[in-house]
């Protein structure tokens, strides 16, 4: 299998986990939580997703983690400061629910979900810095995913 097979390979993979994962919370859950406070943090989160959508807009959007040809490197609005907001939008705006509707399945599927998200996110940044020639330099002056944490 040539390299370009298995990138695309291990793309679909990381992608279908996590919108498996991400349908199975979304159908044994509600979407709002009905703590104020969980709420307040899910609004956040979405409110990074609709900023992130917005600065997308620049650029040939995917949703595999393989960058498109022609495809701009954003790094205004929120990627100024995070490589990865919609990630960060996600986790915002699930852990919420998690907490509020817990159940033991609901957190193994959560934790597949977020250890699938890593693993896409850094196979995702390998792919970026092979893609762009600036990435590298965009990444020391920006956080992967929590801005002063990681």
């Amino acid at each position: 299998m040539s390299k370009n097979n298995t990138e695309l390979l291990k793309s679909t993979i990381l992608t279908v986990i996590q919108y498996t994962t991400l349908a199975y919370i979304l159908a044994f859950t509600t979407l709002i939580s009905d703590n104020v406070a969980l709420m307040i943090i899910q609004i956040i989160g979405f409110i990074i997703a609709a900023w992130a959508i917005y600065e997308m807009r620049k650029t040939k959007i995917n949703i595999a983690p393989t960058p498109r040809k022609n495809a701009i490197l954003v790094t205004s609005g929120p990627y100024k400061l995070i490589r990865h907001p919609m990630y960060l939008s996600l986790i915002l705006s699930l852990t919420p629910i998690i907490i509020s509707y817990y159940n033991q399945t609901t957190i193994i599927v959560f934790s597949v979900f977020l250890i699938n998200l890593i693993l896409k996110m850094l196979f995702e940044e390998s792919l970026l810095k092979k893609h762009y020639n600036s990435y590298k330099n965009y990444m020391k002056h920006s956080w992967r995913l929590f801005p002063y944490i990681y």
